[in-house]
């Protein structure tokens, strides 16, 4: 099955168009969310088991954000380390509403997850946060497309991960201003800390614009941790491991602290704390 598609298609030879996931048959569970006009609402998927007996699943979820409402959508996969997993979002965000999306990817043996927001309303948004650790020869696939539609539209992409042992990691993240989405702004930020030389990082972050009077930034960056810094906490009295457990947590921390619990905040941590 070809997932996560880039909405322009680049050079096959750098092979980030799309990706690949074999996924044994298994029934799609399918989710709606409707925020009628003015609604507030809060969901979490806190995914922590296999869903089937094939150790596969494929979720999709299905936002419908009508006129000045608010949508937080709060998902946390860290399911065991032979699952196959599948994640398609899309949110249609119209008038003055707001999806905001909180991602935390810690677990599958191979995950691809996809979020389409539709900021179709004049003054539409979307903010994403997401972290992801992955680690052994696991995989992950993630692919943001943000469509500015409407007028005065406005986006935020922030992800911040680790990869360790062979771990291998795409991020797709691609902010498209159409014709007629004047007045919009788009950023994103995707930063990685490679903690081992065996991983492989791949960041593809794409500006589209058909609009002239739009404002659109786009970062992407990785690198392993700073050596100073590693030995500065040392010198006070840490070993290798727990000075690169705390560099990891500075990262992933303000994110998962963003959990509606604190109870589900310090177990998703801990989940990851351990694979460090």
């Amino acid at each position: 099955m070809i997932a996560n598609t880039l909405p322009l298609i680049t050079w096959r030879w750098l092979k980030v168009n799309d990706s690949i996931i074999e996924l044994p048959e298994v029934k799609d569970q399918v989710h709606n969310i409707v925020a009628e006009e003015g609604d507030n609402i809060s969901t979490l998927f806190d995914i922590n088991e296999l869903s089937s007996e094939n150790k596969a699943r494929h979720t999709k979820i299905n936002i419908e954000a009508k006129k000045g409402s608010n949508v937080d959508l709060y998902y946390v996969a860290r399911c065991t380390d032979e699952e196959k997993a599948l994640t398609d979002i899309v949110a249609d965000v119209a008038e003055d509403a707001c999806v905001n999306f909180i991602q935390v990817e810690a677990g599958a043996h191979q995950a691809i997850t996809n979020y389409t927001a539709n900021l179709n309303g004049k003054k539409s948004q979307t903010n994403v946060e997401s972290v992801y650790f992955v680690n052994k020869d696991k995989k992950l696939d993630i692919n943001y497309i943000i469509n500015h539609i409407g007028e005065e539209t406005n986006s935020n992409l922030l992800i911040n991960g680790a990869l360790k042992d062979q771990a291998k990691k795409a991020f797709r993240g691609t902010i498209d201003f159409k014709r007629g989405s004047k007045l919009s702004k788009g950023a994103e930020e995707e930063y990685a800390t490679l903690l081992d030389e065996g991983v492989r990082n791949i960041a593809v972050p794409v500006l589209l614009c058909q609009e002239d009077d739009v404002e659109g930034l786009h970062a992407a960056s990785a690198g392993k941790i700073d050596q100073d810094i590693l030995f500065y906490i040392m010198s006070r009295g840490l070993d290798i491991d727990s000075a690169k457990k705390m560099i990891v947590e500075t990262k992933l921390a303000p994110t998962i602290h963003k959990l509606p619990n604190k109870e589900l905040s310090e177990s998703v941590w801990k989940h990851i704390e351990e694979r460090i």
